[in-house]
């Protein structure tokens, strides 16, 4: 599965990258650093399917949060 790193992930999607490359996953920020942090051996949901993944804590070079998808709206005024 390739990941496009260029584009940021979505709301409720996290980005892992390892030494080996890199994982969209669904999540939170918070929940996925715990994890990591907490467990050696982290097991994730990828994002675009429904299988998982094993992810060694200490392979993880750093993480990428999604952002929230901001409604706006544009108006004139006189």
């Amino acid at each position: 599965m390739d990941v496009d790193v260029q584009k940021a992930p979505g709301e409720g999607e996290v980005l892992i990258f390892t030494v080996a490359g890199a994982f969209s996953v669904k999540g939170s920020m918070r929940e996925v650093a715990d994890r990591l942090s907490t467990e050696e051996w982290a097991t994730f949901e990828l994002s675009e399917s429904e299988d998982t993944v094993t992810i060694r804590s200490i392979h993880v070079v750093g993480i990428r949060g999604g952002a929230h998808r901001k409604r706006g709206h544009m108006g004139l005024t006189p």
